[in-house]
């Protein structure tokens, strides 16, 4: 098989996912066998093996905390729920950056190699959203440990009971929903 000199970032983040999560590790060689991607077209894209794993869990990150902002500060009858729904329909979307984030570590994505840029923009992100969870918490006179079980504890824990190895049922909808309101005293 002749190697791609051009490739999509999805593709090649779903595969280093997949291959993480399976517990095998992900040499670039690895994702090259998979994807016939060049290595040499993975290492002018990333930079080098660090860069691909931090743009790998960046741009995952970065899609799954849009839509979970975006449903916490909805005009919603229940913008935490929607938040806390944003998880498995996340999954179920995106399954591949799912992977990701709910079925992998951040450490194995970031380390001492992780060029400071990218450990700057996920400090951001997890800043804002924390400030998000905060500013839901005042407005529902909650504690904030509560708030963040209810729109992230409970909703991750659920769809790692699927993750990686299949795909995240619809009934978890009604699972996750039912912690939120019972956790936020909601009938």
């Amino acid at each position: 098989m002749g190697r791609l000199s051009t490739f999509h970032d999805a593709e090649v983040f779903g595969v280093l996912g997949r291959l993480l999560a399976e517990g095998g590790g992900a040499r670039l060689q690895d994702i090259v066998s998979v994807t016939g991607v060049s290595i040499g077209s993975l290492y002018h894209r990333y930079g080098s093996r660090e860069g691909l794993l931090a743009e790998a869990w960046l741009d995952s990150l970065t899609t799954f905390q849009a839509r979970f902002l975006a449903a916490l500060r909805s005009d919603a009858p229940s913008p935490g729920e929607e938040a806390a729904l944003a998880t498995p329909r996340f999954c179920r979307d995106e399954h591949d950056r799912a992977i990701i984030l709910a079925a992998c570590r951040q450490s194995e994505f970031l380390g001492d190699g992780t060029p400071a840029r990218f450990i700057d923009r996920i400090e951001e992100i997890n800043g804002e959203t924390l400030a998000a969870i905060r500013t839901f918490a005042k407005s529902e006179g909650a504690d904030l440990e509560t708030c963040q079980m209810a729109l992230v504890g409970f909703p991750l824990g659920a769809v790692r009971m699927y993750l990686p190895s299949r795909q995240v049922p619809i009934k978890v909808d009604d699972m996750v929903r039912r912690a939120f309101r019972a956790l936020m005293h909601r009938p």
